[in-house]
């Protein structure tokens, strides 16, 4: 059965490899989508820092009108020549106006809005801690680029929050700095909803050193990846900025998210939250493909597939196997049937397993010895005994031995050739089995029939001179047994 074993580990083989085949296109799938995505996330992280640099310049461009106020101008204009520093001395018409003006912003009011004059002193504040008036934030250089007369923006962690500051300087009939105003937006959900806006379908948050400022998670599409939660950006993003490339250049590559639930970039806030280690995060769901997606496959799928090729292949395989199957196994049954069915034939009592090959050889062996085994109780039944092949040397008649001639005389005859011998040997056991037959008895193998002739040869020839042994069959008290010769 060499080629059915051969067939069935085929056929376990090609299996293996199907299955095999099949989970690493998945895995490549996997791999390749992982990587996309990484890529995508990257152009994203770009998109995101040059949204919120246009933001912010778009932002100073809106606050023209604020730091240009003419009523504003004269008030900063007059508190320049104040005596000191107190609230009261200040006064409170710079608020007043900076709060009226703010609310004209409309949707760019200003969560905080303060002025500041030429040395870098609050001289009014609307918004968050409106009134609070006469600290010194001259020292930053948000505001010191403001006070030179250049605009600028930043971002300031102010109580937990970030914010966006802009700052813009306040010029007095076109030549004199007067001071400088400082507005500033927070970056809530709102903001963050906003501009998730320009990379949709990913996931956005804005953290700093202690806490998440402001995260959203657009909601899942059919058809396109779950989008991880803003959370899972959280928990990972202190991990992120211990990462050698953000603190090379303040941004990373693409981050794997636990779990396989995405994949996210991180960067930082640019200005003083940045340095704090406040920053962003992106993230975007991978595709993925599920182990039992071939028992997920829709009608449309199913029709792409080009079932008549591997119908035919299957076919194929199929007849391939049949034509082994009875190759390995109907043939020779049929031999083996058939040898079986000549045992009733007269003559024939053993099977010939030489005739037959595979399994069916093996169980004509194991026939032959049930065969001897069924012959040898029936006879002991019937009152007989039954010799087996070992006695075949008790049954060899030899000669009376004669002296050992010393010399071999010139007119002594040529010896017995090997194919004389083996010719005269093969009709001693022709006859010897129609002998045993006759006694009922076994017949002897020829392997154990020519092994004791050889040395019932040997041993004549030893002890009587002559150039070869000849065996005759005989008959002898209802025992078939053998007569050897010397042949001079």
């Amino acid at each position: 059965m060499l080629f059915s074993r051969l067939w069935m580990a085929l056929l376990a083989v090609v299996a293996c490899l199907a299955l095999g085949t099949a989970s690493l296109m998945r895995q490549t799938y996997l791999h390749d989508r992982a990587s996309d995505t990484g890529a995508l996330v990257a152009n994203d992280r770009r998109v995101l820092e040059q949204l919120l640099r246009r933001e912010a310049r778009t932002r100073l461009d809106d606050l023209t009108p604020v730091s240009a106020n003419p009523e504003l101008v004269t008030l900063m204009s007059a508190i320049h020549t104040r005596a000191n520093d107190s609230a009261t001395t200040i006064g409170q018409g710079i608020t007043a106006r900076l709060r009226a003006l703010n609310t004209e912003l409309g949707p760019l009011r200003g969560d905080i809005l303060f002025a500041v004059d030429p040395r870098g002193i609050v001289v009014g504040r609307a918004g968050l801690g409106e009134g609070d008036v006469g600290q010194f934030l001259g020292g930053h250089a948000l505001i010191a680029s403001a006070l030179a007369g250049n605009t600028r923006d930043d971002v300031w962690e102010i109580s937990g929050n970030a914010y966006r500051m802009a700052a813009r300087p306040v010029i007095s009939q076109g030549r004199y700095y007067v001071g400088a105003i400082v507005h500033g937006m927070i970056i809530n959900r709102a903001f963050a909803e906003t501009i998730s806006r320009a990379v949709p379908g990913a996931s956005l948050l804005f953290f700093g050193g202690d806490g998440v400022y402001a995260g959203v998670t657009p909601a899942p599409e059919a058809g396109l990846p779950v989008p991880p939660p803003s959370e899972l950006l959280a928990e990972i993003a202190r991990t992120a900025r211990e990462r050698d490339d953000w603190r090379a250049r303040g941004a990373t590559e693409a981050v794997p998210l636990p779990d396989d639930r995405g994949v996210a970039v991180f960067g930082a806030l640019p200005g003083l939250a940045g340095a704090s280690g406040a920053g962003f995060a992106l993230a975007r769901g991978v595709p993925t493909i599920a182990s039992n997606f071939l028992f997920k496959a829709k009608g449309e799928e199913l029709a792409r597939v080009p079932w008549g090729i591997f119908g035919g292949l299957a076919a194929l395989a199929v007849l391939l196997g049949l034509g082994i199957g009875w190759l390995e196994y109907d043939s020779k049954k049929r031999s083996l049937a058939a040898a079986l069915k000549a045992l009733t034939k007269p003559g024939t009592d053993r099977l010939d397993p030489l005739a037959l090959s595979g399994f069916a050889r093996e169980l004509a062996v194991t026939a032959n010895e049930g065969l001897d085994e069924v012959v040898k109780r029936e006879v002991t039944r019937a009152g007989g005994r039954l010799r087996n092949s070992s006695e075949l040397e008790s049954l060899l008649s030899m000669p009376t031995p004669e002296p050992r001639m010393t010399g071999v005389p010139a007119n002594v005859k040529r010896a017995m050739s090997a194919d004389d011998e083996q010719r005269h040997w093969r009709e001693v056991h022709a006859q010897f089995g129609e002998k045993r037959r006759a006694c009922s008895e076994p017949e002897v193998s020829w392997e154990v029939f020519t092994q004791t002739l050889q040395r019932s040869k040997d041993q004549l020839m030893n002890r009587v001179a002559c150039r070869g042994v000849t065996f005759t069959a005989t008959v002898k008290d209802g025992r078939a047994t053998l007569r050897a010769a010397p042949l001079r």
